[in-house]
């Protein structure tokens, strides 16, 4: 396995009875005992719970009374929508009905509690579930651009123009706006260099036959020299106090870079930069501080305010105001080929600009979205600092390179960065939402390779086999595609989900959950082996038998261009599992198998390959 390198600094043990004791109870007594035991349990559970259920019915039915009394109907219309797509349902139409009205109508309550409330993103995702299910009533308090558009000034009224505008521009409809609205959007632009919106508000205001300031269209074309740029970057120190190596203390820092992307002294970074400081695990001696741009005697204490540990994103305060701020954007248009710039502090040294091109793009280093790969020269210390176009745009986030070859190193895009941006301005840890799904991209279709326990894709019937067709109505035909769409919704979200079994399309809603870190983590504990080597290693094998040493496995399948696959592994190739090792500290799976390879004879050979916990092919 080849081992990305995190370019912060360094990023590197029979018992006898007494004769007091009472003897074991005869038989008689015992039974006597028990039976008391269980007539009074019965009696007081009766008391504290009521009647029970007469029978599984009755049962579901509660079940589903429950999540909506308890404030989640969104996940009693998951259930519902399933029991529709049975069969023979256990509960009749008539209960459905009266169970998803009323589920509808808490997600309307809720809704409007929400707006009271101001926790916008929440009410949101309300607003995206009554669409879906149809139950939006015509009126101006239900619209999404008016929510938006107050979610917005609430963001402006409150200092914070990075999450005004970029709430703002997620608006599809500015007829209801006035010039003098869009002109304080545009302001806002102009002050957090931004020229890409600020050209598609001015856009906006010629199509509506709106006039602006001279100043405001020559804003758009002025340039943003490397000098410029260098003044909005900072040095990252992280000072872990000192670690002893062969009886000797020496001083561990960890050494990153970031670039400030708010006036009010917000900056950005790498999360594994700064892990330290919100670890759990972590029990050591840490100290967090930026030093600017050309201030070399300076060491300002910075606290973590977010993070991103899939993206390896952090947010940081300090206590300053910066001389230059980056425009996040979403730009798309790059290609291999196109001229950047990176700005950093590699080894500890501020002010540094290197150059190169991009060499990829849609590289799937990370959990979810994709990566730049680019020959721009970086080291350890210039991870989190801001990779630029020619123009100046803000194009992605320096990460991580290959440590084996130099030349060979990644980028985050903005584009990713702009989908989770407002959360990383929430205290702690930024959540995702998923379905549960390990799936394989092939043929421009998803087939779901392994559905994780209790997600909401296996609760929602999903098995290995399925084809996605739609989430939330939108065709998806990668697996980009699909976390595209998964990163603008928030948990509790009730989608629908399109999928295929056995040539025939079926749709149920889905009530979006919590994306763990590493899906696989939980599963590893208690799942059957044969489950995981789909989404560990790319082949499907079934249980054959059971020995001492080792248990006997065919294979079914193997997924193309997998691990198994780059093995020689093939259908129906006997193997032993020898050992199965999970590694937590390293974070990986570590398998040994001796197998018969079919396209080898069916000679006897011994292979081992790993895996890390965190895989990429899950939405």
């Amino acid at each position: 396995m080849r081992e990305l390198r995190r370019h912060g600094r360094p990023a590197p043990a029979v018992r006898r009875r007494p004769a007091s004791e009472p003897g074991p109870l005869k038989a008689p007594r015992l039974f006597v005992l028990l039976g008391l035991i269980l007539a009074a349990a019965s009696c007081v559970s009766s008391r504290d719970r009521g009647p029970e259920p007469r029978n599984l019915d009755e049962m579901t039915y509660q079940e589903i009374d429950g999540l909506i009394r308890k404030d989640s109907p969104a996940k009693a219309l998951q259930w519902i929508s399933g029991l529709r797509q049975k069969r023979s349902p256990l509960l009749p139409e008539g209960d459905l009905a009266d169970l998803e009205a009323r589920a509808g109508d808490k997600l309307k309550e809720l809704y409007a509690q929400s707006l009271e409330e101001k926790k916008y993103d929440l009410a949101l995702s309300h607003l995206v579930s009554l669409r879906n299910l149809k139950l939006l009533p015509d009126s101006p308090q239900w619209d999404r651009n008016r929510l938006l558009f107050r979610q917005a000034e609430e963001y402006r009224s409150s200092g914070n123009g990075v999450l005004a505008l970029y709430t703002f521009l997620k608006m599809d409809d500015f007829s209801a706006l006035d010039g003098e609205d869009l002109l304080a959007y545009a302001d806002i632009s102009a002050e957090l260099n931004n020229p890409g919106s600020l050209r598609a508000l001015l856009g906006i205001m010629a199509e509506k036959g709106l006039t602006f300031p001279e100043e405001k269209a020559r804003a758009l074309n002025r340039p943003f020299s490397p000098t410029d740029m260098m003044d909005g970057a900072a040095t990252i120190w992280v000072n872990r106090g000192i670690r002893i190596e062969r009886g000797v203390g020496l001083p561990d820092r960890v050494i990153g870079s970031g670039f400030f992307i708010d006036p009010r002294g917000y900056l950005l970074t790498n999360y594994h930069v700064i892990a330290s400081e919100v670890d759990p695990t972590y029990e050591g001696y840490s100290r967090l501080y930026i030093r600017p741009s050309g201030r070399t005697e300076d060491r300002i204490p910075a606290k973590v305010v977010g993070f991103d540990k899939i993206f390896d994103v952090a947010l940081l305060k300090v206590d300053l105001k910066p001389e230059f701020v980056f425009g996040v954007t979403d730009v798309q248009e790059l290609r291999a080929g196109s001229r950047i710039f990176a700005i950093g502090s590699p080894g500890g040294l501020e002010n540094t600009i290197t150059s190169g091109i991009i060499s990829a793009t849609g590289r799937r280093f990370l959990q979810m979205g994709d990566a730049m790969q680019m020959d721009v020269p970086v080291n350890p210390g210039s991870s989190g600092g801001p990779l630029v176009d020619e123009s100046g745009r803000l194009v992605g986030i320096v990460f991580a390179g290959i440590e084996q070859f130099e030349g060979v190193n990644f980028a985050i895009p903005g584009y990713w960065l702009r989908k989770f941006l407002p959360k990383l301005y929430t205290e702690g840890e930024v959540t995702h939402s998923w379905i549960g799904l390990s799936v394989h991209e092939s043929r421009k279709q998803l087939e779901v390779l392994y559905t994780v326990p209790r997600s909401p894709g296996q609760e929602a019937g999903i098995v290995p086999g399925d084809i996605i067709v739609r989430v939330n109505g939108s065709p998806v035909d990668s697996i980009r595609a699909a976390q595209d769409i998964l990163l603008s919704l928030e948990p509790e979200t009730l989608v629908p989900l399109t999928y295929s079994r056995g040539g025939e399309e079926s749709t149920v809603f889905i009530a979006l959950g919590k994306r763990p870190f590493s899906p696989l983590e939980k599963p590893l504990e208690f799942e059957a082996r044969e489950k995981l080597f789909a989404p560990l290693f790319g082949f499907t094998a079934r249980h054959v038998s059971s020995g001492l040493f080792s248990s006997e496995y065919s294979v079914n399948r193997v997924i193309p261009g997998s691990v198994a696959d780059e093995t020689g592994i093939s259908e129906n190739d006997p193997f032993s599992l020898r050992q199965w090792v999970v590694d937590k500290e390293h974070r990986v799976v570590l398998v040994q198998i001796v197998i018969k390879k079919r396209k080898a004879g069916f000679l006897e050979g011994g292979v081992q390959f790993g895996s890390y916990f965190e895989q990429n092919n899950f939405i």
